[in-house]
Formats: C-alpha cells, sequence, structure tokens
C-alpha cells in the first residue's frame, strides 16, 4: 500500500491545493456550462417530456437517476431501447419510479407519436475530480479527506470504507448544513458504482464544497482491489 501511496501522493497533493436552474432546467457546472434538464429532488433528476414534439432534446448528467414526467400530467408509456427500458410512469405501486442512466451517450426514446433523444453527458468542474479506488486508498492516507458515503443504510451496514460519514443520497440535499463546516477540506464520496456519487459531487460543489473526490467506480471496485472494508 505504501509504495503505491507513495507514486501517487504528486498527484493527490495537486488535487488537494487545488480548487478541487429553474423548475425544469439545470444550470451548467461552472455557470458557463452546458444546461442540462430537469431538476434535482431528493437525489432523482425530475425530467418533463413533451407528449407531442417528435424531435425532443434533452441533456443529463451521466450517473442520473432519472424520474420521468409528462407535461400535463398523467400517465405515458417510456420507450429507451439502448437502455432496455420500456415501462409506464408514473410507476405501479412496488416498481421504483425512476430509471438509471449509467453511461454518456446519446439514446433515442419514443413515447407514442413523440420522441427524441436524451444526452448523457459527463459532469465536470473546476473543484471535481474522479479518481480510482487506489487513488482513493493515497488520498485517504496523505490528505484525510471527509469520506461520505451515499449509499442506503443496509448498504452501508453490509460493509463501507473506514471512518466514513453516511448520508444517503435522497437526504442529502436537506443535510447539507450538517457538512458545511467541512466545505474547505478535501471530500471524498463514494456509492455502490460511481453513479449516486455523481450526483452527489454536483450537489456538495453546487453548495459551495470546494475539492470534491468522486469514486469513479465505487465501492465495488474498493472491494475488487481488496482494500480494506470497515464491517
Amino acid at each position: 500500500m505504501m509504495a503505491v501511496c507513495r507514486s501517487l501522493i504528486p498527484g493527490l497533493l495537486l488535487f488537494a491545493l487545488a480548487a478541487c436552474g429553474s423548475s425544469t432546467r439545470d444550470s451548467g457546472a461552472a455557470g458557463g456550462g452546458p444546461v442540462v434538464s430537469g431538476r434535482l429532488e431528493a437525489g432523482l433528476r425530475v425530467v418533463t417530456f413533451d407528449p407531442v414534439a417528435t424531435d425532443q432534446r434533452l441533456t443529463i448528467y451521466r450517473g442520473d437517476y432519472v424520474l420521468p414526467e409528462l407535461a400535463g400530467g398523467g400517465s405515458f408509456a417510456l420507450e429507451i431501447p439502448a437502455l432496455e427500458l420500456s415501462r409506464t410512469f408514473p410507476a405501479p405501486a412496488g416498481e421504483p419510479g425512476y430509471f438509471k442512466v449509467p453511461d454518456a451517450g446519446a439514446f433515442a426514446f419514443r413515447i407514442g407519436a413523440a420522441g427524441g433523444v436524451i444526452e448523457a453527458i459527463e459532469y465536470s468542474a473546476p473543484s471535481y475530480s474522479e479518481v480510482s479506488a487506489r487513488d482513493a486508498a493515497a488520498m485517504i492516507e496523505t490528505v484525510d479527506p471527509l469520506i461520505l458515503d451515499v449509499r442506503t443504510e443496509r448498504e452501508f451496514a453490509a460493509g463501507h470504507l473506514a471512518g466514513a460519514v453516511l448520508v444517503p443520497i435522497q437526504e442529502l440535499q436537506d443535510r447539507l448544513g450538517e457538512l458545511a463546516a467541512h466545505k474547505e477540506r478535501p471530500l471524498l464520496v463514494y456509492c455502490a458504482s460511481g453513479n449516486r456519487s455523481t450526483v452527489a459531487s454536483k450537489l456538495l460543489i453546487e453548495a459551495g464544497f470546494e475539492r470534491v473526490a468522486n469514486l469513479r467506480r465505487g465501492f465495488a471496485e474498493w472491494r475488487r482491489q481488496g482494500l480494506p472494508v470497515a464491517p
């Protein structure tokens, strides 16, 4: 571990020293960035679809959990072939009311005769970086970040990074005040696979956190690398 850490320290120290919408729109990460569709609510991106337009162009972030709604309300069938999604929303009881977009890219969708493209883009900001599990382990040893776990209580109980603070992504917007004293401290955020933590990173940066590192492949990669897991 120490040999790995020494080889990564220069980059991590650089990270440590770096300054690491409306109801239907979400502004870009750095003010002048891309305009992203929808709004974040309880860790979900609420995106409104037009029931008539055939050339809709919607932009979200890679990793978003999308809660779709129809302009004017009502039930609708949404098909996104590339995501193997063909479901009715609002979702019936017992089924998730959202879908996940784990990869960047352009995804054609249909709602009856209406349709268009959802483009998932990578999140970027001057104070944001993505790190591998090995980079994260070295970061923990060298710059003592606040470690934030945004998974569920059940996932956390099954194993987590030592010293991690649990704030599930669904609660993060309402609990940002609990973390406010750490805005100038390096922060390492993770989830199971790197999707929820991307959403969390955006919320944290918009709330004024200055140095946010996202564990790109999540806790799954941490385990695969054989790194220490706290019970």
